[in-house]
């Protein structure tokens, strides 16, 4: 062969050859980024819905479901995983390995625009942001237990206290709390007497909405300090709820009935397979 002939004929240009070869596999193994767990994006997108006061099987119904009907018809979808919890929905949208994430996710922001109108009008703005692990687990999961201390007061130590103490550790992407309690008034409308005060379920709704605001209207200053005047019409119990006045003269206990409770969160899940598409719609 031509390599044997060479190397015998030119004994010091083959030697010269195998140090070069040698000197530059030894410069490039010092410079291979290995890692045992290598930041690699994978081609994904994740689509945050916040839905207040919703409950899990709300928030799929409207929200999880029209979500993966409008991105499945974006161009090089594998496959679509969804999880309603309890005031919010989480879309996690895979793309085939040959997809532009970048063009994929102002897609996806396209078809979430063209059905924005058709969400609650609770419901916030969808969040597109890429993502970051394919199941999103938790590197650290705690548990806070306190002895003398309701749920209540214990969701409270967490929203404040425990949560935003990580987010502020540099490194932490995100802080999720799970288990918490929330208090609710709940407004349990009687048919026949509303239909008595020529009433609808709406009108209860919008004298709620209003009646439970809080806004600012000025700033009271003298010579040494500045005050800011603050409306607050903020109800907080079933007795202020039931007070308030209906758009007609009645008050909300006599077509409705209050009552205060406590809903711990829940979430439901969903998986929808989806087969590679090669053009958008």
């Amino acid at each position: 062969m031509w390599v044997t002939r060479v190397s015998i004929n030119h004994p010091v240009f083959a030697t010269m050859v195998m140090v070069a070869l040698t000197v530059l596999g030894l410069f490039s193994y010092a410079r291979l980024g290995v890692e045992p767990m290598p930041d690699v994006a994978p081609p994904g997108v994740q689509i945050w819905v916040n839905y207040p006061g919703a409950s899990p099987e709300q928030v799929e119904n409207d929200l999880a479901k029209p979500i993966e009907n409008a991105v499945n018809t974006v161009a090089g979808v594998k496959r679509i995983l969804s999880r309603s919890d309890e005031g919010r929905s989480l879309t996690w949208v895979e793309f085939r390995l040959d997809v532009d994430t970048t063009r994929a996710m102002q897609e996806v922001r396209d078809k979430l625009a063209q059905i924005r109108a058709s969400f609650p009008r609770d419901a916030k703005d969808p969040i597109v942001q890429r993502a970051e692990t394919e199941n999103d687990e938790p590197v650290a999961s705690f548990a806070l237990m306190g002895q003398g201390r309701t749920p209540r007061e214990l969701t409270l130590i967490a929203e404040q206290i425990v949560q935003k103490g990580f987010e502020r550790i540099n490194g932490v992407g995100r802080v999720d709390l799970g288990g918490t309690v929330t208090r609710q008034v709940q407004v349990r409308v009687d048919p026949a007497r509303l239909t008595a005060h020529g009433l609808s379920v709406d009108q209860v709704v919008q004298a709620l909405r209003t009646a439970n605001v809080s806004v600012p209207v000025g700033t009271i200053s003298n010579l040494t300090s500045e005050s800011i005047v603050r409306v607050d019409g903020r109800l907080s119990s079933p007795a202020e709820f039931a007070r308030w006045s209906t758009p007609r003269p009645s008050a909300v206990r006599s077509p409705a009935s209050t009552a205060s409770r406590r809903s711990a969160s829940g979430c439901s899940r969903r998986r929808t397979p989806t087969s590679s598409r090669s053009a958008g719609s």
